[in-house]
């Protein structure tokens, strides 16, 4: 009898040359990383969340959250070759007081990968903000870059409102991300908006810090233009470096000259 649990795919990076990696809630109650080898599932079956509870190898029973699978050469099937316990890596620099749990965030629309509007039921108002995260453990480090970042700036009105940490499995999980306020409103920056988006980022420089990304996407411009707000923090850096804060302002007119759409993403907080 086939006693599979639950999956619901909450992310995937499938590759059909490479590993692939699936995020996963089983019985909506624990989040699940599974490491696929390749050759065993195409990669559309592996991003179709329906498809996971019929080709997936029978979950092993247990207190695990890191599987690996792959082909049972006894067998030429698919299976769990490996599952553990694993301690993954998490936020350490931590200085918001207010954390919420993946599992307690009600999941609205998706604006970009591994950001969503979200709300809870007792926090915020129950409105609609933002929840930005890492999938997987190698994205961990640009969510310690830009809570960083979300410090440097607070208070300022440069970028949008931090709320808090959000971890992953209670009772004191790991931090993977964090949660801002949704910036109603606005619309992403044009080329009309070059004015009004340059002082925005020459306030950024007089805290000392850089950008890094001054695409006219991570510019939102708030209700009538007069106003603009900088998002995606994840490769700010403190810099004292005259020169360079003056060749990323002078370098944003290029920017807004861009027309490849490159950071282009629909994420409107």
């Amino acid at each position: 009898m086939n006693s599979q649990p639950k999956i619901e795919l909450l992310q995937a990076e499938a590759d059909e040359d490479d590993d692939s990696f699936l995020r996963v809630l089983v019985d909506s109650q624990s989040i699940k990383y599974l490491t696929v080898e390749p050759g065993l599932y195409p990669t559309e079956d592996l991003c179709f969340g329906p498809m996971l509870h019929s080709i997936l190898p029978q979950f092993p029973s247990g207190d695990w959250n890191d599987g690996l699978i792959s082909r049972d050469q006894s067998t030429d099937q698919a299976h769990f070759a490996r599952v553990q316990r694993t301690s993954f890596p998490s936020v350490k620099y931590q200085w918001h007081k207010t954390s919420v749990d993946y599992l307690d965030l009600t999941f609205g629309k998706k604006l970009r990968t591994g950001i969503y509007e979200v709300s809870h039921t007792r926090y915020f108002d129950n409105k609609v903000i933002i929840a930005k995260f890492a999938r997987f453990e190698w994205e961990i480090g640009y969510m310690e870059n830009e809570t960083r970042a979300f410090e440097w700036i607070d208070g300022s009105g440069i970028g949008p409102q931090f709320l808090g940490y959000l971890t992953e499995n209670s009772n004191g999980g790991r931090v993977i991300g964090f949660l801002m306020e949704r910036v109603t409103n606005a619309r992403h920056a044009g080329p009309e908006d070059f004015a009004v988006c340059q002082e925005t980022l020459r306030r950024l420089h007089g805290l000392g810090i850089r950008h890094g990304d001054t695409n006219r996407f991570n510019f939102l411009v708030v209700g009538d233009g007069l106003r603009a707000v900088l998002i995606d923090f994840d490769t700010a850096r403190k810099c004292d470096d005259q020169v360079d804060l003056r060749e990323e302002f002078e370098g944003l007119s290029v920017s807004f000259e861009d027309e490849s759409m490159r950071g282009g993403g629909g994420i409107l907080c």
